[in-house]
């Protein structure tokens, strides 16, 4: 259920958790992306951890701008058009996606999965992409940065690690912020499914008995929650919104309750993931590479077990 918070000069707050608030909540004309700060201590607190998301000019990064701008909709557009040219991408990133299928089959791989999926992602985007520890270690700490509490959000920033985590990230994507967000930001819950689709896999025979697909609707994860604000007053769904209110979505909570693999990335919203076509099928694609090398072993097996019989 959804609920407010508001505790003068402190935080003014609406929360969202079902799938129908969640989508009420996101189509909103008077709620966006952009925070001003504005409503208490803690709505100018996670407005000030959104503002470092910038180009080196100022530029606000596409992924955290608002519903109206035309920017947002041209970059969302020829994204979304470039991802959807899904069959060639994937056999770009084959060797990837091989790497990850082998991780999710024996549980080890030559270099971290948060490097080969930054990798994977990057090459969507350019096909030279390298990623590395460092560049993952970069991630990594723009993630934290957006969940750290205080003090730990001022040594980030304090130590420098936060510039120089933007400046590798920026640099590694050559200027493109879509590509900056989808290896520092989004890569995150591509790296929590991997996870889950290894901790399926080994369990049991899961991996020869549950198809891509199904394996899927049980691994995929969705941020965890997403944040707006409120420009004016008025009504998401049931819910009376207070000008300047934070507005948090609870994406993962609300696709638990409605398994479909669109609604983690709003596929049918104003805000839908230029990425939604093409992250489910890079993932069944990793579930198919662990099968299929699991399927061959079997065979292998079988074959020289008939041999010995044979002999014998």
């Amino acid at each position: 259920m959804a609920f407010t918070v508001n505790i003068p000069g402190i935080i003014r707050l609406a929360a969202f958790n079902t799938p129908d608030e969640v989508l009420a909540a996101n189509d909103a004309s008077m709620v966006g992306r952009s925070l001003s700060g504005r409503g208490g201590l803690v709505n100018r607190s996670v407005a000030a951890k959104l503002a470092v998301f910038r180009t080196p000019d100022g530029d606000v990064w596409p992924a955290f701008r608002d519903r109206l701008d035309p920017l947002r909709a041209a970059h969302q557009a020829a994204l979304e058009a470039a991802l959807s040219n899904v069959g060639p991408l994937l056999g770009r990133i084959a060797p990837e996606i091989a790497e990850l299928g082998g991780y999710v089959r024996d549980g080890a791989a030559r270099r971290s999965t948060g490097v080969i999926v930054q990798q994977a992602v990057g090459r969507l985007f350019f096909a030279d992409y390298a990623a590395s520890e460092q560049s993952y270690a970069a991630a990594r700490t723009l993630q934290t940065w957006l969940s750290a509490a205080p003090p730990r959000a001022f040594w980030i920033r304090r130590s420098g690690a936060l510039q120089a985590s933007l400046d590798r990230i920026t640099d590694l994507s050559r200027g493109d912020m879509a590509c900056a967000h989808a290896t520092a930001l989004a890569m995150d819950n591509i790296v929590r499914t991997i996870e889950l689709m290894r901790a399926l896999a080994r369990d049991g025979d899961n991996l020869t008995k549950i198809g891509p697909q199904d394996a899927l609707a049980r691994t995929l994860r969705a941020p965890a929650r997403v944040v707006r604000e409120a420009r004016d007053g008025g009504c998401a769904g049931p819910v009376r919104l207070r000008a300047r209110s934070l507005v948090l979505l609870a994406v993962e909570s609300a696709r638990r309750q409605r398994p479909d693999p669109g609604f983690a990335f709003f596929a049918s919203a104003w805000n839908r993931c230029p990425a939604h076509s093409i992250v489910p099928a890079l993932l069944a694609d990793v579930w198919q590479a662990a099968r299929t090398d699991t399927e061959a072993a079997h065979e292998q097996r079988g074959d020289l077990q008939t041999d010995q019989i044979r002999s014998e």
